[in-house]
């Protein structure tokens, strides 16, 4: 009889490990963390790219160069709209160019090669999108402009004086044009009218 006590106290032993790894849930097949699932853990842009195209009925075509993860911090990526989408572009160093139907993210290094809509001083873009706009000048000389604005444009933009018709050939975003486009309005006064100029004016 003591030995038989013995035995089943031995087993109880033994078990009682088992059991309780048993009880412990197993991590494997569980759904993922929600830090996982939140969007400052990152999406990928083109799972961002697709919801946009859900959102806009347009047509992508993503450069082979154009990869990222998308850090949005306190906004679902599903509620993007498309000025924000153009934003996150930007950030990542990416440029969304709509040419026959079709939208193409590129690199923005590649910006100034694309058909990239051309535009008015009255008309209104999203922010962040890439235009081109010839500004005229009635005063002062845009190739002494070029050189005082050109260090507020990024690298991948464009500045240039067209010296024939005295105007600067602007390629940038859209919030930066208007930017520059008031300060050349600021700085193409009278007082700044080159003094060559007017002694060119003055009767011999």
């Amino acid at each position: 009889m003591k030995n038989l006590f013995i035995c089943v106290l031995a087993f109880c032993v033994w078990a009682a490990p088992v059991y309780a790894n048993a009880q412990t849930p197993s991590t494997e097949g569980a759904p993922p963390a929600e830090s996982a699932l939140r969007s400052d853990a990152g999406v990928p842009l083109e799972r961002l790219v697709a919801m946009i195209a859900r959102k806009t009925g347009k047509i992508f075509v993503l450069d082979p160069r154009v990869h990222a993860n998308v850090v949005l911090v306190g906004q679902d990526p599903a509620a993007t709209t498309w000025p924000q989408f153009l934003t996150v572009l930007e950030t990542y160093g990416f440029v969304a160019v709509e040419v026959t139907g079709f939208v193409r993210i590129v690199p923005d290094t590649m910006v100034r090669q694309q058909p990239i809509a051309t535009i008015t001083s009255k008309d209104t873009r999203a922010a962040s999108e890439y235009v081109t706009q010839v500004i005229p000048l009635k005063y002062i000389s845009a190739a002494q402009l070029v050189p005082v604005l050109r260090p507020m444009l990024p690298q991948q933009a464009h500045l240039a004086a067209v010296t024939s018709a005295n105007a600067l050939l602007i390629v940038d975003r859209f919030a930066n044009v208007r930017r520059i486009e008031a300060l050349v309005k600021s700085l193409d006064t009278p007082e700044n009218k080159p003094r060559d100029v007017e002694a060119k004016k003055e009767p011999q």
